[in-house]
């Protein structure tokens, strides 16, 4: 017999009132009273009536598509191709943004495990695969956009993020640059596979690098970045900057043009993602091509080709390679 309410309520030793809220109204609740309700709807798999009603009568046509964070531009170009193939397919798609907040992550697929939708696209902050397991036990498939631990019930789409890290780096010391900045959140992992990358190129040559973190991989990051290289001596400057995304590059771009130093004659800039603020910029941006677009596309693909034939396995990961695109912010006119 299903869980109800009250079931939850007795595991989490709350009032069904507060599972209520729990379910529509969670901010009105205290930490420690949604981890409670949260924990004991996980252990009992607990579905609300309506959602299960309808999952049951098969009747939902609809699927979510969960960001990281949805206003960087690579994020647009993503869910295009997430929503164009997924539309031809005849299916509904709903978009939730995690803001790059562990815990919104997991409430985002909480709450669309609860609204019945039969499967989800995930570009994820933290790990999400054991999460994404138990709703596969469900019926409800996945596909993780970016590299996740070994699973036989979720898909993935993979970009070679190590790569490009690495094909901007041996592009900077090929144009003479040793002298190398990185900019990056840690928090986020294709940022520290990137930097990964940028080591791995630079290992066992003269070359040093030097990482400052920026907190949101934002165009403001790169502006306040490059605030601080403006500060330092000109001798004590980096002759290099590898931004992990375009905006924090352009940023960088800026600030360093209104205090008349020169990319990239004195600093070369590089990016991440070829983003179209990158070739738009006042000196174009050189930048590592991440195809959002084509990206999206192949993780619909998967999520239908799953929800097509429930009872095959996910489908191989499908791999994106890593593209430098040369422009004027590192080799000039």
């Amino acid at each position: 017999m299903p869980a109800s309410v009250k079931d939850v309520a007795a595991l989490a030793g709350v009032s069904s009132s507060t599972v209520s809220n729990y379910l529509n109204h969670p901010h009105v609740l205290g930490a420690a009273s949604r981890e409670r309700v949260r924990s004991a709807i996980e252990q009992l798999g607990y579905v609300p009536n309506e959602s299960a009603r309808q999952l049951r009568a098969g009747s939902s046509k609809a699927l979510a598509l969960i960001l990281l964070d949805a206003w960087l531009p690579y994020f647009h170009d993503l869910s295009r191709g997430v929503e164009d193939v997924t539309r031809e397919g005849g299916w509904s798609l709903f978009f939730s943004n995690s803001n790059r907040d562990s815990a919104q992550e997991r409430r985002n697929i909480e709450m669309f495990e609860a609204h019945r939708v039969q499967g989800i696209v995930i570009y994820p902050l933290d790990d999400v695969v054991p999460q994404l397991e138990r709703l596969a036990d469900r019926g409800i498939r996945s596909v993780v956009v970016g590299p996740i631990q070994p699973s036989s019930k979720v898909a993935s789409v993979l970009f070679d993020d190590v790569g490009g890290g690495r094909l901007a780096g041996e592009h900077l010391l090929s144009v003479g640059r040793r002298r190398l900045l990185f900019l990056g959140n840690p928090t986020v992992s294709q940022s520290n596979d990137r930097l990964q990358g940028l080591r791995e190129a630079v290992a066992g040559t003269d070359a040093s690098i030097t990482v400052l973190d920026v907190e949101h991989l934002i165009t403001e990051d790169g502006l306040r970045a490059a605030e601080q290289i403006v500060a330092m001596a000109p001798d004590d400057r980096p002759d290099a900057v590898f931004a992990a995304n375009d905006m924090v590059a352009t940023g960088v771009l800026t600030q360093l043009m209104r205090h008349g130093i020169r990319v990239p004659e004195d600093i070369a800039l590089v990016g991440f993602d070829d983003v179209d603020q990158a070739h738009q910029s006042v000196v174009p941006l050189t930048s590592v091509r991440q195809p959002g677009y084509a990206i999206g596309r192949a993780a619909g693909a998967a999520l239908l080709e799953q929800l097509a034939d429930p009872s095959a396995p996910p489908p191989a990961p499908t791999p994106f390679s890593a593209e430098l695109v040369v422009r004027e912010s590192t080799v000039g006119r």
